[in-house]
C-alpha cells in the first residue's frame, strides 16, 4: 500500500457510501486487485459491520460482503423506516424546538 494512505475502519455509524466509495478511490488509486481489495475491506470492517464476515461464510466474495452491508447499513432498503420515523415523529415532552427542529432535519436527509 501506498505510504501516504491511511485504510480507514468502517463500524456501521456513518454513512456506508461514503466508505465505499473511499476505499473505491484507494483501490483505484494504488492499483489494487479484487483480491487485494477484497482483504483490504475485510481487514477495515469492525463492530456491527464487521460482524458481516462472520455471517457471510468463508467462501464470500467482495461483491457478497458488499451486498450484505448494503443490506444492513446502506440507505436504500431503508427509506420506508425513515419515512415512517418521520411521520410519527412529535415534540417530546420538555424538548426545545431546535432539538426537535434538528432531528427532523437529520431525517429528512434525502437518499440516493
Amino acid at each position: 500500500m501506498h505510504p501516504l494512505i491511511k485504510l480507514q475502519s468502517y463500524d456501521g455509524t456513518e454513512s456506508l457510501d461514503t466508505f465505499l466509495t473511499k476505499i473505491q478511490c484507494m483501490a483505484c488509486y494504488v492499483q489494487l486487485d479484487d483480491e487485494d481489495m477484497f482483504h483490504h475491506l475485510c481487514a477495515s470492517l469492525k463492530g456491527a459491520a464487521g460482524q458481516v464476515l462472520w455471517d457471510i461464510g468463508p467462501r464470500a466474495t467482495r461483491a457478497d460482503i458488499v451486498c450484505l452491508l448494503q443490506t444492513r447499513f446502506g440507505t436504500q432498503l431503508q427509506a420506508e423506516h425513515f419515512k415512517a420515523v418521520l411521520h410519527a415523529r412529535q415534540r417530546a415532552p420538555g424538548e426545545s424546538l431546535q432539538q426537535l427542529y434538528q432531528d427532523i432535519c437529520n431525517l429528512s436527509i434525502p437518499v440516493s
